[in-house]
């Protein structure tokens, strides 16, 4: 048994957690591994496993205490949370991602938590608008600190009947599959708010003996799937916590995707901003996992939609850009407001009449140019000078032009 305190470090100036081990029959030996323990979890390094900021087992009364000071998490544990209400499933594939990765560095380091439970999950409030809370793990290993195996000397089973796997019950010597096992139990309740195994500590025990637990059609293949297998009676047919958290990531993505169905209390105002100012409209999105995160993410349905949107919204205000531009050019007036189909349509006519007036311009400048040079070149006579010969109808009229501008 323990008691956990909110204690202030008076070195530091912060609030932590301290836990004080009950008094036990240990020997010698038995207070070396526990100190040697404490070492090994003090090495640990994962966000979702509560800091542990110093331990040691100490003297108090004339009994030997084993102590911890901890990370003050400050929010309700997961056993109060689900007692609430339903979580929503990206919450949940979430907390499964960052549990099952807490394991594994547990596990790699040799460590058995031994106790998987809601009580022993406790969330902090998300900083992300799109998650709930942030799970951590505590009481890692604190079994573990206080004797070598897991039962007492009396034979008795140490923890909480309703998460021990098949063979903890057994009295095998726990290993991480136990860890898995005990994890899938508590993501089932999670999901359901139905604990697998309830009733007397005898009987709790006992079914997991001879039944897995009962997993709803309505969590889909992909939750029913990876919770079988992770309670599994075989211990060798688990998978590996490492092997959870890669599964359960699958999910998240899912919950992302919006393939997974979430609270639709959850919500956030989502506004679109577009070329040249604020969206006329507000989209109402449904919360779920960035992720991520491990990076916030919005759905991939949303984010189309968003820049359908704003595509569209470009392309109008372009045009209306184009539209005023055209009109200005026109009128000749910067300041007037254009867009309507009268001023667009002035700005083609004017834009095609004038190279009509140019090119009927520069004929006259061509003919002109060809009468101008015999006049002011050839010399003064009162014959007209003969012509080479031009193809009609042109030749007609060049005669008649020439007849007409001759002294």
């Amino acid at each position: 048994m323990a008691a956990v305190y909110r204690a202030r470090d008076e070195l530091l100036g912060r609030v932590v957690a301290l836990k004080v081990i009950a008094p036990s029959s240990a020997d010698a030996s038995a207070v070396r591994r526990a100190r040697a323990e404490i070492e090994l979890l003090a090495s640990l390094n994962h966000h979702a496993l509560v800091t542990l900021f110093d331990a040691g087992v100490d003297e108090i009364g004339g009994s030997e205490r084993t102590f911890l000071v901890m990370e003050l998490v400050d929010g309700p544990t997961l056993g109060v949370r689900i007692a609430r209400g339903p979580l929503a499933r990206a919450d949940v594939s979430r907390m499964a991602v960052d549990l099952a990765e807490a394991l594994h560095v547990v596990h790699a380091s040799g460590i058995v938590h031994r106790d998987i439970k809601p009580g022993n999950v406790l969330l902090a409030s998300s900083p992300l608008p799109t998650h709930e809370f942030t799970a951590k793990l505590a009481d890692f290993g604190i079994a573990h600190l206080t004797d070598s195996t897991r039962l007492t000397a009396a034979g008795g089973l140490v923890g909480t009947a309703a998460y021990l796997s098949p063979e903890q019950a057994r009295g095998a010597a726990p290993a991480p599959a136990a860890d898995v096992y005990s994890l899938g139990l508590v993501l089932l309740e999670s999901l359901t708010r139905t604990r697998a195994f309830p009733g007397p500590l005898m009987e709790s025990v006992g079914a997991r003996l001879v039944s897995d637990p009962p997993i709803p059609g309505s969590l889909g293949s992909g939750w029913a799937s990876l919770l079988s297998a992770m309670t599994a009676r075989d211990p060798e047919a688990r998978p590996s916590a490492v092997e959870v958290a890669v599964a359960a990531r699958a999910l998240e993505r899912d919950s992302a995707a919006g393939e997974d169905p979430l609270d639709p209390s959850r919500t956030a105002q989502v506004l679109g901003t577009g070329v040249g100012g604020p969206a006329s409209t507000t989209l109402t999105v449904p919360m779920d996992a960035h992720a991520n995160g491990s990076t916030a993410i919005m759905p991939a349905a949303v984010i189309q939609q968003l820049g359908r949107d704003a595509a569209d919204r470009a392309a109008s205000r372009a045009a209306e850009h184009d539209a005023e531009n055209f009109a200005g050019r026109a009128t000749g007036h910067d300041t007037e407001r254009a867009g309507t189909a009268r001023s667009t349509g002035a700005w083609h006519t004017r834009r095609i009449r004038r190279p009509l007036l140019l090119a009927g311009v520069g004929v006259l400048v061509v003919v002109a140019a060809v009468v101008a040079v015999p006049r002011f070149t050839a010399p003064t006579q009162s014959t007209p000078p003969t012509l080479p010969a031009v193809v009609e109808p042109l030749g007609t009229d060049l005669q008649a032009l020439l007849t007409s501008v001759s002294p």
